[in-house]
């Protein structure tokens, strides 16, 4: 058996399975600095180095990103299938939340057309009127828009259930 210091090995077990570990100690003034040549680190001590500009942060997480047109095939096409993953949950909470009607069409740069509609607009992109109608709007030239994509709310009084008395 290996002898390390006053702990014993147990059979069978070969020493680079066995860790040794340094003792607690509770002393955190300069006895326990002589004691290991290391401070001892408690949450209090641990502090923000912001302003420390030696090493490179790295960062896990969110990060804010520009946006712009991402010009690398597979990042867009990644970001393409996460982006469109999310704004279709979203579409998904809001109408489960709220009881709204939404149709949601997420048209890729390859031509897939992507869906998520309530129950109430579900004819919209199943019937061929309404595909007939996406798809014009698909084949339309693009309109001269100031300031890139836009959303607006406008009332639309024929698509307002009305009374057949």
């Amino acid at each position: 058996m290996n002898n390390l210091g006053s702990l014993q090995q147990p059979a069978g077990l070969e020493q680079h399975q066995m860790p040794r570990q340094q003792p607690f100690q509770q002393s955190t003034g300069p006895a326990a600095l002589a004691a290991n040549d290391r401070p001892i680190i408690s949450q209090n001590n641990i502090e923000d180095d912001s302003d420390s500009e030696s090493k490179p942060e790295k960062r896990s997480g969110r990060r804010k990103i520009k946006i712009e047109f991402i010009e690398d095939k597979s990042r867009r096409h990644i970001t393409f299938s996460k982006r469109k993953a999310g704004i279709m949950k979203k579409a998904y909470e809001l109408s489960t939340l709220t009881g709204t009607q939404v149709l949601l069409l997420v048209v890729s740069e390859t031509g897939l057309v992507y869906t998520f509609t309530t129950p109430k607009l579900q004819p919209l992109v199943t019937k061929p009127e309404g595909k007939n109608l996406i798809q014009a709007c698909l084949n339309a030239p693009d309109p001269v828009a100031e300031g890139g994509p836009s959303s607006s709310v406008t009332p639309v009084g024929s698509l307002k259930p009305h009374d057949t008395k």
